[in-house]
């Protein structure tokens, strides 16, 4: 990588810190971290932790002065607590703080971290690639916000500065908040009582270590020369989709001594849509 100078918002996060691990073995002589928490790394050396707000333009500029690349991975990743001016201001104000930092620094390359909510629709996507238009209604605020920004970026690309955006599947992998997490605390507490579908639906997953791999993979192919990654968006995924997402959980949550429901005991997704959504009309009625 000709990179010798690397700035991460989000670093402190569940990828960020998966792309800080990948860094040790990478020739770079300092890894800034710019994220509202602090954050370690023993076996980075040129580590320096910024503790910062992606809202606060003059503190990025600040961090980006001297770099030559960035990652933009901090994001408000939420799903109905935060407000949607909340989200706006976070994924889309923040990318754009980011974006005029980086471009103002003289940075030459900037990976955005975006996801695959993106083409989130009302719609399954089913098979879907690269060329697949942004739906017209997205399924919630975060996949709209992370669109939105995503859009910005990428249209903002030049060959002065280039710009891409990574979409991850579902990660998982050490320190995962979400997606495993997520799973065996509903199962613990034995609020799973059945599987949601009919287990033909697929989903793909990947390995946060590959997200970051890509992350950096995507850095060094930004700053080649005559490099077309520039203004392109590329899904990150471990495989093809091989597994419904309990089938893909199944032997996670056994292993930790847990159990799902049986395949036999499920409920059809059409009526679990039907009351999600009268639970989120209900819950944002009653919201102050």
């Amino acid at each position: 990588m000709s990179a010798r100078r690397i700035l991460i918002t989000g670093g402190a996060g569940f990828l960020g810190r998966a792309i800080l691990r990948e860094l040790e073995r990478a020739p770079v002589e300092e890894v800034r971290v710019f994220d509202v928490a602090p954050v370690e790394s023993p076996g980075l050396p040129g580590l320096v932790s910024i503790v910062g707000d992606v809202c606060d333009r003059d503190a990025l500029l600040a961090a980006c002065r001297g770099v030559d690349v960035v990652v933009h991975a901090a994001s408000l990743i939420d799903w109905g607590h935060a407000t949607p001016g909340r989200l706006e201001e976070v994924n889309v104000g923040g990318s754009r703080n980011v974006l005029g930092a980086c471009r103002e620094a003289g940075g030459r390359g900037l990976v955005y971290t975006s996801s695959l909510d993106v083409v989130c629709g009302t719609r399954p996507g089913v098979e879907a690639v690269e060329t697949l238009a942004y739906p017209t209604v997205f399924a919630n605020e975060y996949a709209r916000t992370k669109a939105l920004a995503e859009r910005e970026l990428l249209a903002a690309s030049t060959p002065e500065l280039p710009i891409c955006a990574m979409r991850p599947c579902g990660m998982f992998g050490e320190g995962d908040p979400y997606h495993v997490a997520n799973m065996l605390r509903v199962v613990a507490s034995g609020r799973m009582p059945f599987r949601v579908g009919n287990g033909s639906a697929k989903f793909q997953h990947v390995y946060v270590g590959n997200v970051a791999q890509a992350h950096l993979l995507a850095l060094r192919k930004l700053l080649e020369p005559g490099s077309e990654v520039g203004g392109q968006a590329y899904f990150v995924t471990d495989d093809s989709p091989a597994a419904n997402f309990f089938d893909f959980m199944e032997p996670i949550v056994d292993a930790l001594g847990y159990s799902l429901p049986p395949k036999s005991r499920k409920v059809p997704y059409p009526v679990m849509l039907a009351l999600g959504a009268a639970g989120e009309a209900a819950a944002a009625a009653a919201r102050p």
